[in-house]
Parts: C-alpha cells; structure tokens; sequence
C-alpha cells in the first residue's frame, strides 16, 4: 500500500512526486516512456516558473541544466506584420529532453519510487484507496495506493484522465517538433504564423534552437505528414521563419510528431481523481505558459494531497477545494488564450492585432501578463 500513485512523470507528475516525496510520503511515480526522450513541446518555461521551482524545491537542480535566457517575445505574421513584447522577467529555454530526465530524478533524489516503461491500465476505487492495474511488458500487476493523481499528459487511454472524447475536426491539431543547430538566435522567443497553424522558436540548452509547430490535420496532410515536410512549408509560407533557419540545419534525431492535440477540451481539474498539467487542460501553445502551467498545478496540488494523507481533509474536501484554486488561477488564462488562438488563425485579424500592438505597447504587455500567472 502506497501512500500516493502519481500517473505520469512529465513537468506535474515529477514536480508533484518530488514534494510529496520530500514531506516523508511513500510515492510511487509510473511513466510509460523512458527517459530521456524527446517530447512534442515549446520548450519555453515563463518566468513565473521560477517561483513555482523555488516553492516545490527544485529551482536549483533546474537551474543547474545551464537554460539559454529569454528576454523578449517577437510575432510575425505571414504577411511580415511583427510586433516585439518585453517578458515580465528572464524566461528559459530548456528542452524536454533534459527537464524531464532532471525532474525525474530528483523525484527519485527524494524518495520516490520511479517505474519506467509501464502502463497503467485502468484502476478502481476501494474503501482504503485505490487498486490500480499496471503493466509491463507481458507482466500485469496491482498496485494498491492511498491516493492516486493523474499527470497522464493531454490525451491517455480511455480508462484514465483526460477520458478519450470524439474531437470534431475543428478542434484537430498536430503538434510538431525539431532542434535545430548553427541558428543565429537572440535570447528571445519568435512566433510565426502560417496558413493552418503557428510555430514557435526559442534558444534551448547546448546552442540549439527548438521549432515548434501547431497544424491543422489538412495542413500536416498536405505535407506529406512528415515532420521535415512541415517544417519545410511552414518556413516557405512565412519568409521570415525560412529567412531565421536558414543557416542551421535541423537535427533528425529531435523530430517528433503528436496528434490529436485539442486545445478547446474542457477544463476538468478533478475527474475521479486529481488532474495535474496537461491532464486537467491544455493552455493554447501560443500563450507560452503550459510548462508554467504544468507545474504550478502541481504546487496547488501538493498541499493538498499533503493534507489529505495526514487526514485532516476528506478527498471530497480536497476535490472542491483543488478544482476551486485550479479555476481561480487558470480560467482566464484559458478564456483570452483560446480567443488569441482563434484571432491569430485568421491572416486579417492577425495583422490587425499586431499593428494594434506595435501602436499600443500597453496592449502587449497586458496580453503577456494576463496569459500567465
């Protein structure tokens, strides 16, 4: 019997099993990848981030990965209309491929358990707890927990958090992702907009540069559904983006594709379970605040769950009490992020928005603060 099951190791489930781990808590971390792996992702943590590492205890095993420092946010749209935003702080850029190897194992630094390459299948609610069903390979086992969270990421099996939903097609994205080396990139990060979707840039650890790539099906389709095809498109239908890549050369072993990706699903902080990161809901990429996002949910979290194992809060006063801090914090980050989303996926109204920014710096500023925490 475990005291807590976390369901994934990504940015929430390793933050939050790291400080339950470090209160004494006997938590057991499953993560159906191995690390380290590449990840479809911005790679961009906000500077709110940093507060929330400081608070959990991690800001300096982080901080030790030597992230590349952002400074300032620049979009241009397909047309070449650009706007240039100052961040509230120095933002970092770090890949996924060493953030969740690093989170990982400070979790496991701090007592938890780590299992990789397993698979939780479904679980079940007890008198004490939970029975939860896990596999590895051939091998299928119960695990019993006390308490059991959910960091399944933004899409699982049909058993767990976020519960498999038909997507209508609107709401269909492919997310896309590569390094790419020789890139002369300034410590800031670069939307680009593009007919059937957006990309993002920034500098990451070791003089690399991440591109991200959010795409509608057709678009994706239409290239060829490859990874180096999209990137290829996106970089011929913005000039600009083709113009910052053009010295550097992508890295194949970094391409990575995930799909659906659905940035419109309801927001369910708790759905059985708790719900950390993507697993409660997806903040729309363009926002650059969902690895901020990720882990700030699980510093809501962990008192919670804290206070939950000690007994002195039912898991009903925990449930009201986490979705009603959750919604507090994030509701309207989600609001003016999904209506960003749809203004910036319209080439008129992007141009619009950004020559409103370049004549109202306010405007920016407001847009960058009132998209994150």
């Amino acid at each position: 019997m475990h005291d807590v099951l976390i369901i994934g190791a990504g940015l929430a489930g390793s933050s939050l099993a790291a400080a339950l781990a470090s209160q004494g808590w006997d938590v057991l971390l499953v993560e159906r990848d191995r690390f380290p792996r590449h990840k479809v992702c911005g790679e961009f943590l906000s500077p709110e981030v940093q507060r929330s590492l400081q608070a959990l205890g991690l800001y300096r095993d982080m901080a030790a990965l030597a992230p590349a420092p952002i400074q300032q946010a620049l979009i241009v749209s397909q047309t070449g209309q650009s706007v240039e935003l100052p961040l509230p702080g120095c933002a970092w850029g770090l890949s996924r491929y060493a953030l969740d190897q690093a989170l990982a194992t400070a979790a496991e630094q701090r007592g938890a358990r780590l299992w990789t390459g397993v698979t939780v299948r479904e679980y079940e609610r007890t008198g004490h707890g939970y029975v939860v069903q896990v596999r590895a390979g051939e091998k299928t086992v119960e695990v019993q927990t006390r308490a059991l969270i959910a960091a399944c990421g933004r899409h699982s099996q049909a058993a767990l958090p976020p519960k498999a939903r038909t997507l209508e097609r609107h709401q269909q994205f492919v997310g896309v992702k590569c390094h790419y080396a020789a890139v002369n990139m300034p410590a800031q990060i670069e939307l680009f907009l593009f007919p059937g979707g957006y990309g993002g840039i920034n500098p990451v650890e070791q003089d690399r540069v991440n591109v991200c790539l959010l795409v509608s099906y057709p678009a994706f389709a239409q290239a060829g559904k490859r990874v180096e095809k999209m990137l290829a498109a996106a970089a011929y239908a913005n000039p600009a983006l083709g113009q910052r890549l053009a010295a550097g050369h992508a890295l194949p072993e970094t391409a990575v594709s995930v799909a659906p990706v659905d940035p419109y699903r309801p927001a369910v902080p708790w759905n059985g379970v708790a719900c950390v990161g993507d697993s409660a809901v997806m903040i729309p990429p363009l926002c650059g605040d969902g690895m901020a996002m990720a882990v700030r949910s699980a510093e809501l979290c962990a008192p919670l769950a804290h206070a939950f194992l000690q007994g002195s809060l039912s898991l009903s006063t925990w449930a009201d009490s986490y979705c009603k801090i959750w919604h507090a914090e994030f509701d309207q980050r989600l609001r003016l992020g999904r209506f960003l989303q749809k203004v910036f996926n319209v080439s008129l109204l992007a141009d619009l928005s950004i020559s409103a920014g370049r004549l109202m710096p306010a405007l920016g500023t407001y847009l960058i603060q009132a998209t994150r925490g």
